[in-house]
């Protein structure tokens, strides 16, 4: 597909739509549309798509080597348009020709690689931001009319990962590891109090847990919140 204006947009939806269904995978559908992008948004050099895990971007679909390390890039500096476009729910324009630098360490780099403007529009499900779409150009500014056409893609991309499995699963992982760490916060919390109280050490405190949990056929992260209620009420104690 070559470069075309808003008004043929609707040519270019038909086309990916085309695309699309022949893929079966989260990764195929959004290598689709970033391809798509790269070929229709106006200034478009290349293009990347970050999803959102637990509010952690990570790069799923790129259609050059320069956009990818400037995502890379933003990652490890936590400043850039992607994050900021994550972050604040609201596209980003960055045109790194001009004055202003709203994120110095990253215009390095981009202008280190030839790139003069960046344009990120999020993807938003459900009220959050799902992933973004993130444009880079080597030749100018990105109109509104690029923002119009990106604004459309970005919602093809929301439209893809809200059905993908694979997605719905990443983030039941990053969910679990997350309720995982803060159970184990709430054992350690108790554990803590246990050897206030009882004047044992951390190894004795663990083992109470644990015979508390079997005499009272609960899990140690259960008796760990009764013990951590108790202790707001006034005293700590497994039994």
């Amino acid at each position: 597909m070559a470069h075309v204006a808003s008004e043929d947009l609707v040519s270019v939806l038909n086309e990916l739509a085309t695309v699309l269904q022949t893929q079966r995978t989260l990764g195929g559908a959004l290598a689709g549309i970033a391809e798509a992008a790269t070929a229709s948004v106006p200034g478009c050099d290349a293009a990347t798509i970050a999803i959102s895990i637990e509010g952690r971007p990570a790069t799923a679909a790129t259609t050059g080597r320069v956009a990818l390390e400037l995502d890379m890039v933003q990652y490890e500096a936590g400043e850039g348009p992607c994050l900021t476009c994550f972050d604040a729910m609201k596209t980003i324009r960055v045109d790194l020709a001009g004055p202003e630098e709203p994120f110095p360490h990253f215009a390095v780099a981009a202008r280190s690689k030839g790139v003069q403007a960046v344009l990120s529009v999020p993807a938003t499900w459900g009220g959050e931001v799902v992933a973004t779409l993130n444009l880079y150009s080597r030749t100018r500014p990105f109109d509104e009319s690029a923002v119009s056409v990106a604004s459309v893609l970005a919602a093809q991309v929301a439209i893809a990962v809200s059905r993908s499995p694979e997605f719905a699963a990443a983030r039941a992982v990053a969910e679990a590891a997350q309720r995982g760490a803060d159970d184990s916060a709430q054992v350690n919390i108790a554990t803590g109090l246990l050897m206030v109280s009882q004047g044992c050490t951390a190894e004795q405190a663990a083992g109470l847990l644990r015979e508390a949990a079997a005499h009272d056929e609960q899990t140690v992260l259960g008796i760990a919140q009764r013990i951590i209620e108790e202790q707001r009420s006034g005293g700590a104690s497994p039994q």
